[in-house]
């Protein structure tokens, strides 16, 4: 009863408490952002806990899409999504839901989500598109072109395809010791300090940065071309929906990486754990905002050697690891 009771409480707490704690981060990042680009900045509740309330506060507007049930649906799959992830690094002794192969499928679901908003959505921006350009003196004549949701679908399905790969290679190499795919079996287990280890932290913090979404990687939703690219139509309820999916996925990756690294995992038995966990997975948003500070909008031009590089790094990490470095 009391092993029940504890695995409830995993499920339903662990993650309730990091996205009370994730609502914070994106008027932490403004903040930090701010400071570096010389300005004040908004407040830290504003862009974050505060959000969330004006979004559910306004009346949800149907969105322009072939099929607006699913569209609207979508943002709770991916919650659900990154819910179940950070549920099954705090419950690791049930090892068919606590496994890497587990926690890849579901980002990658996470990640599909955005290529099948983007294929669903179409703006007023959009409305008459695809249209065949007929513009005489074009250099696309007669070419089909994409609305912006379409467009931000296409950009969102490379980097699935090229740009998250180094994260999840980074993954792999905290189990490659143990020979194990479980995750009780890197829990208690340190391996950041290592060649191995740290060849694949510095490979993770770049995919993290590639998975969220944000700048230098923000191409998908860009605001300079595509504004907000597949989740244009989200409004009310369905917009507070997506931005609490964005925050919580940058404390699940940092909650992850903290379970993998250092062994860390949240334990309701032991309330320390929960504390340094999402100590250390504060960390990561805090990087990424210095990262985007300084850095613009990377066309795929740029991004996909970066992420060659960053590949190259986990490949070497790889290695180190299987010769017990």
């Amino acid at each position: 009863m009391y092993v029940m009771v504890e695995e409830i409480l995993s499920v339903l707490g662990i993650p309730l408490i990091a996205f009370a704690v994730s609502t914070w981060i994106p008027g932490i990042q403004r903040k930090i952002q701010a400071r570096i680009q010389q300005r004040k900045g908004p407040s830290i509740s504003a862009p974050g806990f505060w959000a969330l309330f004006k979004f559910l506060a306004k009346t949800n507007k149907e969105p322009n899409s072939i099929m607006p049930k699913l569209y609207k649906i979508l943002p709770l799959v991916s919650f659900i999504v990154i819910w179940t992830i950070l549920a099954s690094t705090s419950i690791t002794d049930i090892i068919v839901l606590s496994n890497l192969i587990v926690i890849a499928g579901l980002l990658k679901i996470e990640e599909m989500v955005y290529v099948i908003m983007g294929s669903l959505a179409s703006s007023v921006m959009g409305v008459s598109m695809p249209f065949i350009d007929e513009c005489k003196g074009s250099n696309f004549l007669n070419n089909i072109k994409m609305s912006l949701e379409q467009l931000g679908a296409v950009r969102a399905f490379k980097m699935i395809t090229i740009g998250s790969f180094p994260f999840y290679m980074a993954t792999i190499i905290p189990f490659i010791p143990h020979k194990s795919i479980y995750l009780n079996s890197v829990v208690g287990e340190n391996i950041l300090f290592t060649i191995g280890g740290l060849f694949g932290a510095l490979a993770y913090l770049i995919g993290y940065v590639i998975m969220t979404n944000d700048y230098p990687f923000a191409i998908m939703h860009t605001k300079a071309d595509v504004i907000e690219g597949p989740t244009m139509e989200y409004s009310g309820t369905y917009r507070a929906l997506y931005l609490s999916v964005k925050e919580l996925l940058m404390i699940t990756l940092g909650s992850l990486f903290a379970t993998l690294y250092l062994g860390i995992a949240p334990d309701v038995a032991n309330p320390i754990t929960i504390i340094e966990n999402f100590a250390i997975a504060l960390v990561f948003p805090i990087l990424g905002s210095i990262i985007s500070a300084f850095t613009p909008v990377l066309t795929f031009r740029q991004v996909y050697p970066i992420s060659l590089y960053a590949t190259i790094i986990a490949f070497i990490g790889i290695i180190f690891t299987l010769l017990g470095l």
